[in-house]
């Protein structure tokens, strides 16, 4: 029989550190990876769905009664508009976004704790990532732009002039730039976390991830996609811990042997 290597020559084979017999149940470590990974995601969908109720669905809602009632001044008469109306609208949308941010986030540590245990979920905890610091941005462009605007509003005089000593367009820029470079993040980081999301259910076998992946992508049915997620998350973490223990210790059955050349 020949010799597994040439005399002298550095082996080409080695054998895996743990060698477990096929068909054992998942290990310790990938159970709670698994169950890590589920929490911060069932955490990240609710969360979700509060910030796109108040972020979208309750300043729609109150638009349809009729609260946010818009007119147009007539001829000669100076602007006049709710400042209350506007605070709701703007304090809604940044809880809803600051939410959103927050969703995003425990997103990314769901897929970090499967990383350590699924090679598919390397490059998610990135893009989940890219997506809050996109967010940070709008949300501060948000804020200098809604300044500027408010303060345009408020030297609006009789006719609709606006003072050109009201008239700051660097706090306006700032905060566009802020805008367009943050939506570019978001762009990619939401796009990425769609896909950790997808494979979520290709890890678990359940549709329902990747049906509210889909529905994410629409933003009238973010809502759906993410009470979707939820649902899928907790059936799957109550699957894992209804799973048989892994009572067994790595097997100390020899290793198979090199190949033969």
């Amino acid at each position: 029989m020949a010799a597994p290597y040439p005399p002298g020559a550095p082996p080409t084979w080695a054998p895996p550190p743990v060698w477990t017999q096929p068909g054992m149940p998942p290990g310790p470590d990938v159970r709670n990876a698994d169950l890590t990974g589920l929490s911060r995601v069932r955490l990240a969908a609710l969360i979700a769905v509060v910030g796109s109720a108040l972020g979208v669905a309750l300043p729609l809602a109150f638009s349809f009664t009729g609260t946010f009632s818009f007119s147009v001044p007539a001829a000669g008469s100076a602007y006049t508009y709710s400042g209350t109306a506007i605070a709701f609208v703007i304090g809604t949308a940044l809880v809803g976004l600051t939410l959103t941010l927050v969703s995003l986030w425990f997103y990314r540590e769901g897929f970090l704790a499967l990383r350590t245990v699924d090679g598919s979920f390397s490059s998610t905890p990135t893009f989940a990532l890219l997506a809050v610091i996109g967010l940070v941005m709008v949300w501060a462009g948000l804020v200098l732009v809604l300044v500027e605007l408010l303060t345009l509003l408020s030297c609006v005089t009789v006719g609709g002039v606006i003072p050109a000593s009201c008239v700051t367009l660097g706090g306006l820029l700032w905060g566009l730039a802020l805008l367009l470079i943050g939506l570019i993040l978001v762009l990619i980081g939401y796009i990425g976390t769609l896909v950790g999301i997808w494979r979520l259910g290709t890890r678990y076998g359940d549709s329902l991830f990747k049906i509210g992946a889909v529905l994410l992508i629409f933003p009238f049915l973010s809502v759906v996609g993410e009470i979707l997620i939820l649902v899928a998350a907790s059936h799957a973490e109550t699957r894992v811990r209804q799973a048989p223990p892994p009572a067994y210790a790595p097997s100390t059955a020899p290793f198979p042997p090199p190949p033969l050349h």
